[in-house]
């Protein structure tokens, strides 16, 4: 006798759950003897572009030497620079350590770099020393004195975007600038803490408007100027095209600030939140902050603990070496 409907869908069903496990079974043995040290460099170099500077650093040369070789020889992967959203994860003795490093790989190429929480003059000497097409630099609660920045401000002349969020700044550093940097294009300083009284208050508003004429982008997160402020900036900007005031809380949108807004394209208002904001956690806490301490880096502010037990990896900042232990 034939088997029964049920028998013949039970087999079937019994082949296909069999199937599907050999052919897991097959692709994982194939992915376990596929040597991905193969891997083109042209791929490669896209992979350790979307890891990150840091990822790469401390992780990805680890693999092997091939790709040790080819992170340390390809400067164009270290033309760009970012050192932000690491999680907290690294001390700033470390990351700076890490960010030597890329500089030296860059090969003098380096045009944009971004750091956050760590960073000192030191650190951004050595980076100016090494890259004279720098373009961009964004520092997120650095911990560069303003006298120091003012110096090295003063050999940016090719900056066309800097970015100080919860970073001490002066009207006079402010202006410092943008009298110093012409080519200024985009500018972003956010949650100000410089305690001005209210005759202070616009300015930092007054010096952008002043200085700053081919700004195309402008962030002002947080700050404490006025409508007088902003009329400056406005009248002073002619080609802004972008600009963010979210958490300013002394400004009011009058009729005549809001008949100059028309021509902005990109707008974030006062009441806008921040929760878009990338450095959103910076510009919502209630204390200023300008060095290490156990808010930014947990109990021990100069702990670099938290890298690998099994390989520890050093780094010989003056000839960009890299040296693992435990490694073969």
């Amino acid at each position: 006798m034939g088997k029964s409907k049920k028998g013949k869908q039970r087999e079937q069903f019994e082949t296909t759950v069999l199937s599907r496990f050999v052919l897991r079974w097959e692709k994982s043995v194939f992915l376990k003897k596929r040597k991905w040290t193969e891997l083109p460099s042209d791929i490669l170099l896209i992979i350790f572009q979307k890891l990150g500077p840091i990822n790469v650093l401390t992780k990805a040369i680890r693999v092997c030497r091939d790709w040790l070789e080819l992170a340390r020889s390809e400067p164009v992967l270290w033309r760009k620079v970012d050192m932000t959203c690491h999680g907290k994860k690294f001390g700033p003795n470390y990351l700076e350590d890490i960010a030597c490093i890329t500089v030296n790989w860059s090969a003098g190429r380096l045009e944009e770099f971004s750091a956050e929480e760590f960073g000192t003059y030191d650190l951004l000497q050595y980076i100016t020393d090494s890259a004279s097409n720098l373009k961009c630099i964004r520092l997120i609660r650095s911990h560069v004195e303003e006298s120091e920045l003012e110096k090295l401000i003063k050999r940016w002349l090719l900056l066309e975007e800097i970015e100080l969020t919860r970073h001490w700044c002066s009207p006079e550093l402010c202006e410092a600038i943008g009298l110093l940097c012409p080519r200024l294009k985009h500018f972003r300083l956010n949650e100000l803490y410089f305690g001005c009284g209210s005759n202070k208050k616009n300015l930092i508003a007054n010096y952008i408007g002043k200085t700053m004429p081919n700004l195309r982008s402008l962030q002002l997160i947080g700050s404490s100027m006025t409508e007088e402020g902003l009329h400056a900036i406005l009248e002073g900007c002619p080609q802004l095209e972008s600009l963010d005031i979210r958490n300013c809380d002394n400004l009011t949108i009058n009729q005549r600030i809001q008949s100059e807004l028309e021509r902005i394209k990109i707008l974030r208002l006062p009441n806008d939140s921040t929760i878009d904001y990338k450095f959103h956690r910076h510009v919502t806490e209630s204390s200023p902050c300008w060095g290490p301490c156990s808010l930014c880096y947990g109990s021990d502010s100069n702990s670099d603990s938290d890298i690998d037990s099994d390989t520890e990896t050093y780094f010989d900042i003056k000839y960009g070496h890299i040296v693992f232990q435990n490694c073969e």
